[in-house]
């Protein structure tokens, strides 16, 4: 009977220990799961944004090339997305390419844009009036991510490309849009863009940033010289989103030799972009029109085949 009663109290000790490895491989294996839904989802977002940049079908290999993504996780990533109705597949040219459908995901928010006429275009006749490669930016973590971007092609132009990245703290873009922060939130994303920051001259004391931001509230624009680029510099204003949950920036890059000489008329453009936002109507989330409602409907019926 002893060896029974102490036979049980091991077993009663054991057990839990089994459970708690149990759980422990099971929240791993969640992670790992995790990890790879994290990661699949963001080169899906890489995917789309290459085909915005591109404009045109794209071959597997060319695809795995510029986003640096192994070919066989380019061409499952493919099949899924096809298989959901997101990409079709050209059996001739062995191209893929974006379907309608990615379209409607963001057709209730280009409708508000819409209303008062389209945005890329209203930023393309910000870079005729400029003559500068101009770019509209929101924040994303510790950077400035560019929406979008129109080069102008002359001589000495900075190239600015949808999704790219700079440092918030040293992008005219990064600094206009912390400039509408409370003092609390722009020390706190000082001290992590400060971590981020690839040299020394990017990083700043509180008193020497805040200093930057007080002139920024002051005049109304960021201005960098070189900051991020050598030699070219930028000039952004924070401008109305239609979401009013996002705010955003428009600017334009310029060489350091053409800058000062027209940075007035430059300001001057970049205000009246940012008047003609203004009377974009703002998202309703409430809103439930027929018109908002037919895409959702029309999703509906194209998984359902």
């Amino acid at each position: 009977m002893v060896w029974f009663v102490s036979g049980l109290s091991i077993l009663s000790q054991v057990k839990p220990a089994l459970n708690d490895q149990q759980v422990s491989k099971s929240d791993a294996d969640r992670e790992h799961r995790m990890t790879r839904s994290i990661k699949s989802a963001e080169r899906t977002l890489a995917l789309f944004e290459l085909f915005s940049r591109r404009q045109h079908p794209l071959t597997v290999g060319r695809i795995a090339d510029e986003l640096h993504v192994p070919q066989p996780s380019v061409s499952m990533l493919l099949a899924n997305l096809r298989k959901l109705g997101y990409v079709s597949y050209d059996v001739r040219s062995r191209t893929y390419t974006p379907t309608i459908r990615v379209a409607l995901l963001g057709i209730w928010i280009s409708r508000k844009f819409d209303a008062a006429g389209s945005l890329s275009s209203r930023l393309a006749e910000l870079q005729r009036r400029v003559d500068e490669t101009v770019f509209l930016g929101i924040q994303n973590g510790p950077y400035a991510q560019y929406l979008l971007g129109i080069y102008k092609k002359k001589p000495r132009s900075l190239r600015a490309e949808s999704g790219t990245y700079r440092l918030l703290t040293g992008s005219a873009v990064g600094r206009a849009l912390m400039s509408l922060m409370t003092d609390q939130e722009i020390r706190s994303w000082l001290h992590r863009c400060n971590a981020e920051a690839p040299e020394r001259r990017l990083r700043f004391t509180n008193g020497e940033f805040m200093a930057i931001i007080s002139e920024i509230r002051g005049c109304g624009f960021a201005q960098t010289q070189g900051d991020i680029t050598p030699t070219f510099g930028a000039i952004a204003v924070t401008v109305r989103s239609p979401s009013e949950l996002m705010p955003m920036a428009v600017g334009t890059g310029v060489p350091l030799e053409r800058i000062e000489a027209k940075r007035d008329d430059i300001v001057e453009a970049l205000r009246d972009f940012k008047k003609s936002l203004e009377s974009i109507p703002t998202l309703n989330p409430s809103l439930d029109d027929s018109a908002s409602a037919q895409p959702v409907t029309s999703t509906k019926l194209t998984r359902s085949v």
